[in-house]
């Protein structure tokens, strides 16, 4: 079979071109042809159609073999250039060749031509594969230098070759510093052992590795990398090079790290969070079991925080829960843990305890530990702690159940008094059963109408009149008993259904007493307490308004009762709904005013009408001098700031008196009144309308 054969003849004498082409033929060729004798028409021919060899004439009148030489190079095409003459001397063949022809043939004797042009296009192939490999080797080169990450090729045993450009701005070192180093010479010792173990054992398994390592920067910097090494194998499966790739995953490390601590350590404490204590304590658990030992776990909760938090601030806050975190952690033994479950809440747990009696003994250490003040910014904050303790194996075996039952004990330590601890009992988890029941009743109080009112009138002490009355929500029962608001207030609040039982109050107040309030006592006012959580409402002045335009009401007819805390509240809604209110007529009063953590200066701050004097001092003034000095204190304050003073809790007729000469105006309390249903306030109101009512000392 013959080959084809592109030959362009650079030649004057056709019939030369000929003979040479029947040579060809002769030769296992097919040839195709094209003879020149110009350079424009060589030229044309290299543009326009690709050749595998140039066969020329050495002797042109118009053309030389060199000039035609020349041509070839300056068109940048690599071909096989073979002249052919009868008439060439050794120096001109020579010089020739110099300039890149590749062989000679005399024309006289061409029975070398074929063989000639077999070597001249195994070599034509031979470089042209060469030169594809180095452009290939030059696209790798550059590939390697633009390639975000370190490169490294090392020889068999590990002595570095190259590195990329990437290496050198990773790592700090030159190329010239790191060849003929060992691979791991960036490498903490202990890991570039490791690195070289497995690349010994990549040679016996012919696999890839990659793994994460420290390396060291030149200057001294540590730095998290992610290494990928592969063997290049000779064709006997020996070991050519290797091939590291080396990624900086310092950042992502870093990242990770910090996702990780978050998921398991809370952010302002540094303390384990509830994840991390929940596996700790599962493990402790199974620790106990497997040593047949006891273990007991703290629920803690800070006595007062929400009060200091809300009164000065939770930047403040923020520090006594770190201050808090501390002391806690100076309290505990080594192999113990401490935990912040959120808020102020936190929680111990001691394991492989000898004796339940540690348990108890940690939590006299932790409340002595807190009755100290805490120290923030120049003042000081007495903040105590109540505690709840489970024991393994007495209660549970369950870290669950264990955290749970810390945390009722917790809460019975509050109910106690605070400042205390207890531990769990079979009736605290008797009482949570019932305080949950309560709860579940309470979703739907509102909506059953299971709710009623009553009213404690609030009477002047100068006129002896009734001068308004305080409408006082409670909870009949079936069985004709009745929850008092102390008893499920706070429950409401914990559920989230107090705004719409202060809204059934208010809505329900109105309705009922509107035709007291329009008989034409102008002096008789509505007084009603109210949750927080109402002044943070941007719709609760227009809901109030509503109701007192569905009753034909003045604003002046309703007083609203807020406490202490929401005054030094810094909410802005809270804010603009008391100026909003009071604008409209509204009046405002403080309700258990001495109890809270206000100043002075919060008084000033808002329109108030009227401060109500907490009955705990009340409760002493008629025989104590400094509950008296303080009770006068307060109303003289009162009275320069041109308020009303409605004293709470008169249980004795020496207490009405003293208050009247003290020059306390109003006064609400059982030994004036206790708090009656409506019929009996419209019968009292109806009484005083026709100046039938019995002096107020005589109001029972």
């Amino acid at each position: 079979m013959q080959t084809p054969l592109r030959v362009l003849f650079v030649e004057d004498s056709e019939i030369d071109a000929e003979l040479t082409t029947a040579e060809l033929k002769r030769g296992g060729f097919l040839p195709t042809v094209q003879r020149v004798e110009t350079r424009p028409d060589m030229e044309k021919c290299l543009r326009d159609s690709e050749w595998d060899l140039i066969i020329c004439d050495y002797l042109m009148p118009r053309f030389s073999a060199a000039a035609a030489l020349s041509t070839l190079k300056a068109s940048g095409i690599d071909l096989p250039f073979i002249i052919a003459s009868g008439a060439v001397t050794a120096e001109d063949a020579v010089s020739l060749l110099k300039e890149g022809a590749h062989d000679f043939m005399d024309k006289g004797a061409l029975a070398r031509l074929v063989p000639a042009i077999e070597r001249e296009l195994r070599e034509a192939d031979v470089r042209e594969q060469r030169r594809q490999a180095e452009a290939q080797v030059e696209v790798l080169s550059q590939a390697l230098e633009q390639c975000p990450a370190s490169v490294v090729i090392t020889s068999p045993d590990g002595n570095i070759e190259y590195v990329n450009s990437y290496f050198e701005k990773a790592s700090g070192y030159s190329a010239s510093d790191a060849k003929g180093r060992s691979l791991g010479f960036t490498l903490q010792k202990e890991e570039h052992e490791h690195l070289m173990s497995e690349l010994s054992q990549l040679v016996t398994e012919g696999q890839r590795w990659s793994g994460e390592m420290r390396s060291i920067r030149a200057d001294g910097e540590m730095f998290w990398e992610y290494v990928k090494a592969s063997p290049l194998m000779n064709e006997d499966k020996s070991v050519s090079h290797y091939i590291v790739v080396k990624e900086d995953i310092t950042v992502q490390r870093d990242y990770e790290q910090q996702l990780l601590r978050q998921a398991h350590y809370d952010d302002l404490t540094g303390l384990a969070n509830r994840v991390l204590l929940v596996e700790k304590l599962t493990q402790a658990l199974q620790n106990a079991q497997q040593n047949n030992s006891q273990l007991a776990v703290l629920g803690i909760d800070l006595d007062d925080f929400k009060n200091v938090n809300d009164s000065v601030g939770h930047s403040i806050g923020d520090t006594l829960l770190k201050q808090a975190a501390q002391r806690l952690s100076s309290c505990i033994r080594s192999g113990d843990i401490v935990a912040r479950m959120g808020g102020d809440e936190f929680v111990l747990v001691l394991p492989l305890l000898s004796d339940a009696k540690n348990a108890e003994l940690m939590a006299q250490r932790i409340v002595q530990k807190f009755s100290k003040p805490f120290n923030i910014a120049g003042r000081q904050y007495s903040v105590t702690c109540s505690i709840g303790i489970s024991v393994y194996p007495d209660d549970t075996s369950d870290a669950h159940m264990m955290l749970r039952n810390a945390d009722l004990a917790m809460y019975q330590s509050k109910d106690q008094g605070r400042d205390q601890y207890q531990f769990f009992t079979e009736d605290i988890n008797r009482r949570l059963v019932e305080r949950l029941d309560l709860e579940e009743k309470l979703r739907n109080v509102v909506d059953n109408g299971e709710l009623a009112l009553q009213y404690q009138p609030i009477f002047n002490l100068e006129t002896q009149k009734i001068a308004g009355f305080e409408a006082l929500v409670r909870w009949p029962q079936a069985d004709g008993s009745v929850i008092m608001p102390d008893s499920f207030i706070p429950a409401a609040e914990n559920i989230g259904v107090i705004q719409k039982i202060d809204e059934w109050v208010l809505a329900s107040a109105c309705r009922e007493t509107a035709p007291f309030l329009l008989s034409g006592d102008d002096n008789l006012c509505l007084a009603i307490n109210i949750s927080p959580l109402q002044l943070e409402d941007p719709g609760y002045v227009a809901f109030v308004m509503a109701q007192l335009e569905a009753n034909q009401l003045e604003p002046r007819h309703l007083e609203l009762e807020i406490t202490e805390r929401v005054l030094v509240s810094d909410a802005e809604t809270t804010d603009r709904n008391i100026k909003a209110l009071t604008e409209l007529g509204i009046r405002m009063s403080v309700d258990d005013f001495g109890t809270g953590y206000s100043s002075l200066g919060y008084l000033k701050r808002y329109p108030l009408h009227t401060l109500k004097i907490d009955r705990s001092f009340v409760a002493d003034m008629d025989v104590d001098d400094s509950a008296r000095r303080l009770v006068e204190t307060i109303i003289l304050m009162a009275k320069g700031l041109q308020m009303d003073v409605i004293a709470e809790g008169i249980e004795t007729e020496s207490q009405q008196v003293l208050l009247h000469e003290l020059g306390c105006s109003q006064a609400q309390g059982y030994f004036l009144s206790r708090p009656v249903s409506l019929q009996s306030l419209a019968q009292k109101i109806s009484a005083q309308n026709s100046n039938k009512s019995p002096p107020l000392r005589l109001i029972k």
